[in-house]
């Protein structure tokens, strides 16, 4: 059994840039502490172009964020640091079209990023939206390999709450740690 910590969007524009969501700088040292205690932490990375169709200039609903090659689109370095290359994977997502979560366009049958028997981990910013839909996809492949799904909360940031990532968690059985 494999311990994976799936990170979702631990990006610069959501800790404190033009996305910011409330709470997430509080989640980065929380995430750091024990990212050591993973055999393997999956990254997921927002990745927009400059004109990406999900910016309000474009006719989408968010402000410019996490814009390729900038400093608002990096994962804060304190995470990064200290962790053997061999250990991290990055899943960028969003890069055409809009998508807020990640492991969507995945065949289950026909990936290397979950196997039978893993134990997965998912936090990260924000709950109401890219988190709930990662959680979503991830319990969807979950079903298919036959892995564990697990929630953790404390390390989770939202904008209002976490109401419907809580009820899908209780309705799919996924356990939820603090």
């Amino acid at each position: 059994m494999r311990k994976i910590l799936v990170a979702v969007d631990l990006q610069n524009d959501f800790i404190d840039g033009s996305l910011t969501v409330p709470g997430a700088a509080k989640v980065i040292p929380v995430i750091n502490a024990a990212k050591h205690d993973y055999d393997l932490v999956y990254f997921t990375v927002d990745w927009h172009s400059a004109g990406h169709c999900s910016f309000r200039e474009q006719g989408g609903p968010w402000p410019v964020h996490c814009v390729h090659h900038t400093h608002g689109a990096a994962i804060p370095d304190c995470l990064l640091e200290g962790m053997d290359e061999g250990k991290m994977r990055f899943y960028l997502k969003g890069t055409l079209v809009e998508q807020y979560g990640a492991f969507a366009d995945i065949t289950p049958s026909q990936q290397d990023w979950f196997l039978p028997g893993d134990e997965v981990t998912v936090c990260g910013i924000a709950s109401e939206y890219c988190v709930f839909e990662t959680v979503k996809n991830i319990q969807a492949i979950a079903e298919e390999v036959g892995f564990k799904v697990k929630l953790w909360l404390s390390a989770t940031a939202e904008f209002d709450n976490y109401d419907a990532l809580l009820a899908f968690a209780g309705e799919k059985g996924i356990e939820v740690c603090k």
